[in-house]
């Protein structure tokens, strides 16, 4: 995957839209509004809103993602998506969205291992 536009106002109510393009071309738009950002702690975000906090009908989920300090100067995060059904989670699933993350987390990693070693 691809992501060609990604915007992010991240605060309490600010919105998030990003458009992910698969290497078939197929395309998967997301957008909805930050619930808590709290620094080096915690972030959580839903696609149940548009900006304006207007209700979103096709809402699938909220994603929670928390950091914390392990040893040696580094930082576990784990990272929840919280489903509205089970329909929703099987339909996430289906879009390669454990995969997608795990790529994410890995590439994320890769560049912060750079920046130590750098």
């Amino acid at each position: 995957m691809t992501t060609p536009h990604c915007e992010l106002d991240l605060r309490p109510g600010g919105i998030f839209q990003a458009l992910m393009r698969a290497p078939d071309g197929s395309e998967y738009p997301a957008r909805g509004v930050f619930l808590e950002v709290v620094p080096d702690a915690r972030i959580v975000f839903t696609d149940a809103f548009d900006p304006e906090w207007q209700p979103r009908p096709d809402m699938f989920f909220t994603a929670v993602t928390t950091f914390e300090p392990v040893p040696v100067g580094r930082t576990g995060v784990t990272m929840e998506a919280r489903h509205w059904s089970d329909a929703a989670c099987r339909r996430h699933e289906e879009m390669g969205f454990a995969h997608g993350w795990g790529e994410s987390l890995d590439r994320l990693a890769g560049l912060a291992a750079g920046l130590r070693a750098g």
